[in-house]
């Protein structure tokens, strides 16, 4: 009997990382000297295998630590543009002048809005080669999605439901609810509060889908809760903090969109959010909500 395909979280820190590049900030510090949890690459994730969302500048470190799930990769969901969610160059390396003996044998589909296709455009090493050229001599294809857009992914059937996120809206970035052999995972991060639109879509699909798994971004940590940071406003704009996340699982649960036993969980952390792994475990397990942190499968 086939297991579940496992959501597997891959990194779990927002841009700068945690111990964060030239930071000495007291979560710093305590993830310098705890290790284990504490200690954050770049937010990305597998979902059985098949489909990887997002592939920042810390591809390769969850390559070498997952060289076996990520081997079997045949579709890269792109969330956003942003740098710590996509690493263009690292693409290049699946062509054969690299990698000498291909892990991912066949193509592997990139899908990216049409911001995230121009950045592969520009940071690419295209020299004489058009875009399409270079990628078919990477062994690679690109799929152009927009918001509220769903396609079934070749191979392995997984169907994507793409929705409008609340970040830089310049980029066109989404949030995905993927269902992959009778597993539903809803991969909410780098979003505040979803837009209206969003949430009309996500209603909609009462009846139709069921979440088994749920992440939801939390960059600005326990900010706005009394067991926060003193004086911290919750983040609701571009990214959410505990109150926002509280709030949007709430809204989940009305919608009915959440399957019984349900796992709930929070990802995407920044080190100015204030909270250590063990402070951020304190506030969530009470609730009910698996706290983030690399290599931890959901």
């Amino acid at each position: 009997m086939e297991t579940k395909p496992e959501l597997l979280i891959l990194g779990s820190a927002a841009a700068e990382g945690i111990p964060a590049i030239f930071c000495d900030c007291r979560v710093c510090r305590e993830a310098a000297k705890r290790g284990g949890p504490d200690v954050r690459a770049r937010t990305c994730y597998n979902f059985g295998g098949d489909v990887q969302i997002d592939l920042g500048p810390d591809g390769l470190q969850a390559w070498q630590a997952h060289h076996d799930v990520l081997r079997r990769m045949r579709h890269l969901l792109v969330t956003h543009a942003h740098e710590d969610h996509l690493q263009p160059s690292d693409l290049v390396y699946k062509s054969r002048w690299f990698a000498g003996v291909p892990a991912i044998d066949g193509v592997l589909t990139v899908h990216g809005t049409a911001p995230t296709r121009a950045r592969l455009e520009n940071e690419l090493w295209l020299g004489d080669e058009t875009f399409e050229e270079k990628f078919r001599n990477c062994g690679l294809a690109f799929h152009l999605f927009k918001p509220f857009d769903t396609f079934v992914l070749d191979g392995c059937g997984a169907v994507v439901r793409t929705f409008a996120a609340d970040h830089w809206e310049r980029l066109q970035p989404c949030v995905f609810l993927v269902t992959l052999r009778g597993r539903t995972a809803f991969v909410c991060n780098d979003t505040g509060w979803l837009p209206d639109a969003s949430w009309d879509a996500l209603a909609k699909l009462r009846g139709e889908v069921a979440i088994d798994v749920a992440v939801l971004d939390d960059t600005g940590m326990l900010a706005g809760a009394p067991e926060g940071p003193d004086g911290a406003d919750a983040w609701t704009r571009g990214h959410m903090s505990a109150p926002t996340i509280l709030q949007a699982y709430d809204k989940l649960d009305e919608l009915g969109l959440l399957a019984p036993g349900c796992v709930r969980a929070v990802n995407h952390f920044s080190h100015n959010g204030g909270s250590t792994h063990d402070e951020l475990r304190a506030f969530y397990e009470p609730r009910g909500i698996v706290v983030g942190h690399d290599g931890l499968a959901l």
